[in-house]
Order: structure tokens, then C-alpha cells, then sequence
């Protein structure tokens, strides 16, 4: 009893297999999807690093300010934010920031300890480069202080 042999790839006995053609055909398509690929996923890595100076000026600012508002408020430097004075600072020498804070207008005259709402924008300034324009971020919050002794807090 003799097994018949089935020969994978051969052309004797019905054609199996990939021509020369198909193999160049998919090679090509496997190459533009990859080539695609590639293209998307370096326009993905440019856009992030654009991204990234926004992302970190975001974090340093709300960590400022945070800190001045809390130095403020627990009394431990109360010059940290004063009342209609600019305050600014750098991080490093790519980020920037000035702080200001106003009282927002009551319809009659605090008096001595009421409380008032004041008005905090805090301005986180960057370059991306030597000649970039400057770029600006800026965070607004409201607070209620104490009315200071004799006008100033």
C-alpha cells in the first residue's frame, strides 16, 4: 500500500502557494501601512512636545498659587499677596509669574473686620524658544479676606 504524497507549493498537481507577483503585491501594501503608521504616530509625538510647556506652566501656576494663598491666609507672610500690589517671581529662566490681587467693588464701604471679596489673577508667562514670543496663561480665582486695619491687609 503506498500513501500519495501531497507536495505543498509545487505546480504539478494544482498550483499552491503565492506567485512572485502576490508577494510584491503584499510586501508593498504591508510597506505603505506601516510608512502611514510611522507618519501618524511622529505627527502624534510633535504635537505632544507643543503640549508640553502649556502642560507645565499649568502645573507650576497652580502650585504657586496655591502656596501664596496659603501663606496669606495663615498669616505666616503677609506680604505674600497685598492688596493692589503686583507680585511676580521667576521659576526658572523659561517661566515667569506676577500675581495681583483687588478687592472687587461693594456697594457700600467695608468697615473695620467685614469681610470682602477680592479678585486674585495669577499670569504664568513662557518662551518655547530664544526669539518666541512670549506666551501667557492665566488662572482667576475669588477669595473672602478680612477688611485689613487701615486699609491694607
Amino acid at each position: 500500500m503506498r500513501l500519495a504524497k501531497k507536495h505543498r507549493g509545487t505546480l504539478k498537481g494544482g498550483a499552491t502557494g503565492f506567485t512572485l507577483l502576490e508577494v510584491l503585491v503584499a510586501t508593498a501594501i504591508l510597506g505603505t501601512a506601516v510608512a502611514a503608521l510611522l507618519s501618524l504616530l511622529s505627527g502624534s509625538l510633535r504635537n505632544a512636545a507643543k503640549l508640553e510647556p502649556p502642560q507645565q506652566a499649568l502645573a507650576l501656576a497652580e502650585s504657586q498659587l496655591n502656596d501664596l494663598l496659603i501663606a496669606s491666609e495663615q498669616g505666616r507672610n503677609a506680604a505674600a499677596l497685598p492688596l493692589d500690589q503686583k507680585v511676580e517671581g521667576w521659576w526658572d529662566e523659561r517661566f515667569r509669574w506676577e500675581a495681583l490681587v483687588t478687592p472687587t467693588r461693594a456697594a457700600d464701604p467695608p468697615m473695620l473686620n467685614d469681610p470682602i471679596l477680592v479678585r486674585v489673577v495669577f499670569d504664568v508667562f513662557w518662551k518655547n524658544g530664544p526669539g518666541d514670543a512670549e506666551k501667557r496663561l492665566t488662572l482667576e480665582t475669588s477669595e473672602l479676606w478680612q477688611q485689613p486695619a487701615g486699609g491694607a491687609r
